[in-house]
C-alpha cells in the first residue's frame, strides 16, 4: 500500500509495443484485476459526492479480494476520485496502477507543461507509455492487465461516465470476452449502455486494438445483482452477468436483460461497420452488469465479489461443509428484528417515512454486523471452554505423573495439554470481533440520527436523504474501523 501523498513509482516503457512483464515493472502477478474506465473531465460536485462512497466500497472489496486496480493514472476525473476514495479508507487498500502516455502527464516532481496533467499521488505505480496522445496507452494498459492477471485470474472493467477514449477501451475489453460493470446514473457512456441507447456517432479511435480479433460470448445469462427493489423512472436498474464469469445471483431481483440497441448500419461505401457498432454488438452479446447509482454500493460490491472472487469459467465458491467425523458446531443466528417496531408509526405519524427508510436501509446492515459480532463472541467462548478443559487435563496428567513416576507417557501428555491450554487461551483472547461491534454501534447511532432529523419538505428531499443514508450505511460497513 502506498503512503498517501508520496506519489507513484514511475516505470517507463522503451517503446509503445514493448513486452510488459509484471516483475520488471514492480507489479504483482497472479492477481484479479479491476480496470476502472470513466470520464476524464471533472465530475460535478453532487455526482462526485454520490460516486465517492461507491468507490470506497469498491476499493474495500477489491482489497479483500487481493485485486489490483488499474486506472488512467492522471489526477483528473474518475481517477482523481479513485485516489480520494483510497486515501479515505484509512487502512489497507488495493494496489493502484496507472497507465498513461508519457507526453500527457508530468512525472515525479516535474511541473506540468501545457497540455499535461499530474499523476495521482495515491497510486502505487505509474506505467508511462511513449506517446503524446490520449488513447495511445490503451494497448499497453491491456498488456499490463494480462501480465498481472495471467490466464487464470478474472479481469473486471468498471465504467463510470465515460467518453470516446473509454468507448474505445471497452471495445478492446469486451472483445476479450471479459465482464463489464456499468454504474448507471453517472452520465455519458455509462447511461447510454445501462439504458440501452448507445448513440449513433462513430468513434475516433486513436489507438487501435492489439491486433486481437474481436470475440464475443455465446451465452449471456441474466441475473439480479443485489437485493430486490427497483429504481423509479430509470431503465438502468438491472444487473446482467455472463455465463462465463458469474454464477448464482447475489440477490433476489428478477432477471432482466440488457436493453437492446439498434445498430446504426454499415459505414457508407465501405461495407464494414464503424466502431460504435462494434461496441453495441459486444455489449449485447457480452458479459455486462448494469447497476444504477441510486441502488447503493452494496449491489456494486455484490457483482464485484462474485466476479473477482472466482476463476474464469468456475462457479462461485461455496463454504465447504466440515467432515462428517467431526462434531458439527451449530450457531443459531437470531431472527432479524426492526430496531423500532413499525407499529409505532400509528403513534408518531410524522416519523412514518423515517422509520420505514431506517428499517429498510439501516436495519439489515445492523443485523449483519450484530450477528458477526455475536458469532465471534460465541467462538471466543468456545475457545475459553477448550482452554479450561486442556488446563484440567494438564492437572490430571500431572497427578498421574506423580503417581506413575517410572512411566513417561503422563509427562508427554502433560506437556501437550499445557501447550494446548496456553495456545487456546491466547487465541480466545483475540477471538472476538471488535470491528463488528463498533460497526454495529455506528449503524445504531445512524439509525436514530436519521429518525431525529426534521421531516423532509418534499419528495425530492426525501429521495436525497435516502441516497445519503444508503451511502452512510456503506461507509459504516466497508470503511476501516480505527480504534485508539
Amino acid at each position: 500500500m502506498p503512503t498517501a501523498g508520496t506519489g507513484p513509482r514511475v516505470r517507463r516503457l522503451a517503446h509503445p509495443d514493448a513486452d510488459i512483464r509484471a516483475r520488471a515493472l514492480g507489479l504483482p502477478r497472479g492477481r484479479p484485476v479491476l480496470a476502472v474506465f470513466g470520464s476524464t473531465d471533472a465530475l460535478g460536485t453532487d455526482l462526485a459526492a454520490a460516486v465517492l462512497p461507491v468507490l470506497r466500497a469498491v476499493l474495500a472489496a477489491a482489497a479483500k479480494a487481493d485485486a489490483v486496480v488499474v486506472t488512467a493514472g492522471a489526477d483528473v476525473g474518475v481517477t482523481h476520485l479513485v485516489g480520494l476514495a483510497a486515501e479515505s479508507l484509512e487502512g489497507r487498500w488495493p494496489r493502484l496502477v496507472g497507465v498513461a502516455p508519457s507526453g500527457r502527464v508530468a512525472a515525479e516532481d516535474a511541473e506540468p507543461a501545457e497540455g499535461e496533467v499530474r499523476l495521482n499521488v495515491n497510486h502505487d505505480t505509474a506505467v508511462l507509455v511513449p506517446g503524446s496522445t490520449w488513447g495511445e496507452e490503451v494497448p499497453a494498459l491491456f498488456r499490463a492487465v494480462d501480465a498481472v492477471a495471467g490466464a487464470k485470474r478474472p479481469v473486471l472493467a468498471l465504467l463510470i461516465g465515460g467518453d470516446d477514449r473509454a468507448r474505445a477501451a471497452l471495445v478492446d475489453h469486451l472483445g476479450r470476452d471479459r465482464p463489464l460493470l456499468v454504474l448507471g446514473g453517472t452520465g455519458a457512456l455509462a447511461d447510454e449502455i445501462a439504458g440501452g441507447r448507445l448513440r449513433d456517432t462513430p468513434v475516433d479511435r486513436t489507438a487501435p486494438a492489439d491486433g486481437e480479433p474481436v470475440r464475443t460470448a455465446a451465452v449471456n445469462a441474466a441475473t439480479g445483482a443485489g437485493a430486490a427493489g427497483t429504481v423509479a423512472d430509470t431503465a438502468a436498474a438491472k444487473a446482467v452477468t455472463g455465463a462465463g464469469a458469474a454464477g448464482t445471483a447475489a440477490g433476489t431481483a428478477s432477471p432482466e436483460a440488457v436493453a437492446k440497441t439498434e445498430p446504426a448500419g454499415t459505414a457508407a461505401g465501405t461495407g464494414t461497420a464503424p466502431d460504435h457498432d462494434d461496441l453495441a454488438v459486444l455489449v449485447r452479446s457480452g458479459q455486462v452488469a448494469a447497476v444504477h447509482l441510486d441502488e447503493g454500493p452494496d449491489k456494486v460490491v455484490a457483482v464485484l465479489r462474485r466476479i473477482l472472487g472466482n476463476r474464469p469459467g468456475t462457479r462461485p465458491r461455496a463454504d465447504v461443509p466440515p467432515p462428517a467425523v467431526w462434531p458439527r458446531l451449530r450457531f443459531r443466528e437470531p431472527e432479524p428484528r426492526p430496531v423500532i417496531d413499525p407499529g409505532y408509526v400509528l403513534d408518531y405519524p410524522l416519523l412514518a417515512d423515517a422509520i420505514h427508510e431506517a428499517n429498510r436501509v439501516v436495519a439489515p446492515a445492523l443485523h449483519e454486523c450484530e450477528v458477526a459480532a455475536l458469532r465471534a463472541r460465541e467462538r471466543a467462548r468456545l475457545l475459553v471452554v477448550l482452554a479450561v478443559a486442556a488446563g484440567f487435563g494438564a492437572t490430571v496428567f500431572a497427578a498421574l505423573q506423580v503417581w506413575l513416576r517410572d512411566v513417561p507417557w503422563p509427562g508427554v501428555l502433560l506437556a501437550v495439554s499445557g501447550a494446548a491450554a496456553a495456545v487456546l487461551a491466547v487465541v480466545a483472547r483475540g477471538g472476538e470481533d471488535p470491528d463488528a461491534r463498533v460497526r454495529a454501534e455506528r449503524l445504531r447511532a445512524l439509525y436514530f440520527d436519521h429518525l431525529a432529523a426534521p421531516p423532509a419538505a418534499d419528495d425530492a428531499e426525501r429521495e436525497e436523504r435516502a441516497r445519503e443514508l444508503a451511502a452512510a450505511v456503506a461507509r459504516c460497513r466497508h470503511e476501516s474501523v480505527s480504534r485508539p
